[in-house]
């Protein structure tokens, strides 16, 4: 793994995709490049790669499409790295919700909150300053490979170890963490869903631009509305550490899947709220008609994702998150970032993948 993980950083040329020896690749840069899935065309059919890569998966929709249909062509494996969807949680509270335990979803919530600047707002994070394209050794930055294509920008220290921060190559608290919420969620539903509407806003409120160099917001709020009838919320800020619980509302009663609120957290139980004005005599005979507190496995998430993708490689069948289920909340989070920076509601047609500010005809 070290020269993988070293080469951008010492410039040395290394082309994982071609190489015989590299059956599957871990890929972690933010600007999330794509090509390795693709099977060359000039290579032995078993010449293209499995990739486990990280989220928020891709940088554009446009991005996140190519990449579901390059799986699809290729049948490689694709595992998405938001290891959070390996907890036993969602997949029982799946269960539940298929079980009619909660009636026709009404809404799901979810939040992220912390009380700190890490990652997009500590104006004294770290730089190394003999780093650089004109650096040597370990101190040398491709810049040009590393930049991708993203904007064409002079070197930029700033950027390169504060990339967080910056609309070139992340997304904020939407790509970054709502990921992790909206994913699962996703899970809990029984299937992965496109947004047809999405709004956000939020803002730096108590801190102040010129104190981090930071272009990203630090409490940012989601609203979606979904073809089937359900709406979603999100929450986060990074100056409150104060969560709201993750939920899933319905009619006839209520999921809550971490009460603490922190989905990257865990959890060793699930709670079953019944709605008692709206349930009838079969539904308390199914679930009863009080709060029910159901445990659940308490795994360790990193593990068990990363295991997945590797059993995966060797059975061929489908990881926890692959590409295309993770595409529908790529969609999402990437719809609330263009929604807050463009101060407008966004709909999507999952027809043709496209982004407009006004609904589509049907």
């Amino acid at each position: 793994m070290e020269p993988l993980a070293r080469a951008v950083r010492k410039g040395s040329g290394l082309n994982i995709e071609s190489s015989e020896l590299v059956t599957g690749t871990i890929s972690v840069n933010p600007r999330r490049r794509i090509p390795e899935v693709r099977l060359p065309a000039d290579h032995a059919p078993n010449a293209g790669k499995d990739v486990y890569l990280e989220k928020p998966m891709t940088h554009t929709i446009d991005e996140a499409k190519q990449l579901v249909a390059i799986m699809k062509e290729t049948k490689r494996i694709v595992q998405i790295g938001s290891q959070t969807t390996s907890a036993a949680n969602w997949r029982e509270t799946r269960k539940l919700i298929a079980d009619g335990a909660i009636g026709d979803i009404i809404m799901s919530q979810g939040s992220y909150h912390r009380n700190s600047k890490a990652d997009w707002l500590d104006p004294y994070d770290p730089v190394e300053p003999n780093a650089g394209p004109d650096g040597k050794g370990d101190d040398y930055i491709d810049w040009k490979t590393w930049l991708g294509s993203a904007p064409k920008r002079p070197w930029d220290p700033n950027r390169f170890f504060h990339f967080r921060r910056f609309w070139d190559y992340s997304g904020g608290i939407a790509t970054d963490l709502f990921f992790h919420v909206a994913a699962p969620i996703n899970v809990c539903w029984g299937e992965a869903q496109f947004p047809y509407k999405v709004m956000a806003a939020g803002g730096l409120y108590t801190f102040q631009p010129t104190d981090m160099h930071c272009e990203m917001p630090a409490t940012f709020h989601l609203l979606a509305e979904y073809p089937k009838g359900h709406s979603l919320v999100l929450s986060s800020t990074m100056a409150n550490a104060q969560y709201i619980p993750g939920l899933i509302r319905g009619h006839k009663g209520s999921v809550i899947m971490v009460e603490q609120g922190g989905f990257e957290d865990g959890t060793d139980h699930i709670i079953l709220r019944p709605e008692r004005s709206t349930i009838d005599d079969a539904y308390k005979a199914k679930f009863g008609d009080s709060e029910k507190i159901i445990p659940v496995e308490r795994t360790n998430m990193d593990a068990a994702h990363m295991t997945n993708f590797l059993d995966c490689m060797r059975s061929r069948k489908q990881p926890t998150l692959d590409a295309e289920t993770a595409a529908h909340t790529l969609v999402l989070v990437q719809m609330a970032v263009q929604s807050y920076r463009e101060g407008r509601v966004l709909y999507f047609d999952e027809k043709t993948w496209k982004v407009a500010p006004r609904p589509f005809k049907a």
